[in-house]
């Protein structure tokens, strides 16, 4: 039976044949659109379609459902909700939605099974010229009712799939203080991702605390007697730089988008999958995602593309892990990386009262440790 991802594809495949989609490139009005507009609603049917339990299921846990390919289908999601919003603009202009950023996905319920149907929905929450906040939920039914996994917000953003240029997106009309304390959020999210940015370590230099800390990583590191800055390891801990565990990918053109790049979800799918490999080789116990914290798109996976992944855990607290990945393709006649994407993911070891502290050899380790640390919540 046809997937998830393919059902939502055919879905947009269906409303652009629908709207008679005109690539000349006229221009279209700007319409006021409600947030209901773009309701959508997307059930996978685990209950009862055992062939498709397969793709799903968790070769860990066979009673679990995977988390990457959720993510994946959220991804989906919320391209088919970009456009139902903007179903009049795509009536005369070709626009492709791309998908900037991740902002947050916050874990209700880690238990997600794979023998019960899943129910994803959303709806546009905010809108700026070329972007969209886009709000979305998973629930489970159990026990014959549905309950509440997880909620997430993607930021998608409207652009010329030729020029490569941003195209403007239909305003939003606010009938209720719910959905006004949901735009509110959309323009505090904004504001907080400059803000995050100005702060970036490759712009500032680390405030008083973050030297503190620097110096106090070093200093657990040297032997005093020694008298020298010769490295060692203090026990009971691991170097970050051993922590680090990379994959290659050859993209192909099954794993395409609507526009002809490789689909981001499978990026972050692939993301994942290597981060939580990563955690369980650390922690050498089954690992759980608790939080899935800034997944930003830099730029297009063009198909042919050789895909770097590279993941690393930098940072630890009690039975937590932060993982950190980072995608780059690479031109191997050119010898050229391009940063692609990065990925944060937190997660808990539920069998450990502690994992090992990982501690920093360079002065790149400390960065990796201390940037995440400026802006996840979740510490």
């Amino acid at each position: 039976m046809q997937d998830v991802r393919g059902k939502m594809t055919d879905e947009v495949l269906r409303q652009i044949k629908s709207l008679e989609l005109n690539v000349a490139q006229t221009s279209a009005p700007l319409t006021k659109r409600r947030m209901r507009d773009s309701f959508s609603e997307v059930y996978i049917c685990l209950g009862s379609d055992k062939t498709l339990r397969l793709k799903y299921m968790t070769p860990s846990n066979v009673k679990r459902a995977r988390f990457g390919r959720i993510m994946e289908d959220l991804d989906t999601m919320a391209g088919l909700i970009c456009f139902r919003h903007n179903e009049n603009i795509i009536r005369s202009q070709c626009v492709a939605f791309v998908t900037a950023l991740v902002d947050r996905i916050e874990m209700h319920n880690c238990n997600l099974a794979v023998d019960e149907d899943i129910k994803l929905s959303g709806q546009v929450s905010w809108v700026g010229r070329t972007s969209l906040d886009i709000k979305m939920k998973v629930e489970q039914m159990k026990q014959g009712s549905w309950e509440h996994i997880l909620d997430t917000r993607y930021l998608m953003v409207a652009r010329d799939p030729v020029a490569g240029k941003g195209l403007p997106v239909n305003p939003l009309v606010i009938e209720s203080a719910a959905e006004q304390a949901e735009f509110a959020q959309g323009e505090a999210n904004q504001a907080k991702r400059r803000q995050e940015a100005e702060q970036s370590l490759f712009k500032t230099v680390p405030s008083d605390a973050e030297r503190a800390l620097i110096h106090h990583m070093f200093l657990q590191t040297i032997d005093p007697k020694a008298g020298t800055f010769k490295r060692i390891k203090p026990p009971g801990t691991i170097f970050m730089e051993e922590t680090k565990l990379k994959n290659i990918i050859l993209c192909h053109h099954e794993e395409r988008n609507l526009y002809g790049k490789i689909f981001g979800g499978y990026l972050m799918r692939q993301a994942f999958e290597l981060a939580w490999t990563n955690a369980f080789m650390y922690c050498r116990s089954l690992p759980e995602i608790e939080t899935v914290d800034d997944i930003v798109f830099k730029q297009p996976v063009e198909i042919g593309s050789v895909l770097f992944l590279s993941s690393q855990t930098v940072y630890t607290q009690e039975n937590k892990m932060l993982v950190y990945v980072h995608a780059e393709v690479v031109d191997p006649i050119k010898d050229i990386h391009i940063s692609t994407n990065t990925f944060y993911f937190v997660f808990k070891a539920p069998l450990l009262e502690k994992v090992k502290p990982v501690i920093p050899k360079t002065y790149a380790g400390t960065y990796a440790l201390t940037q995440p640390s400026r802006y996840i919540s979740h510490y």
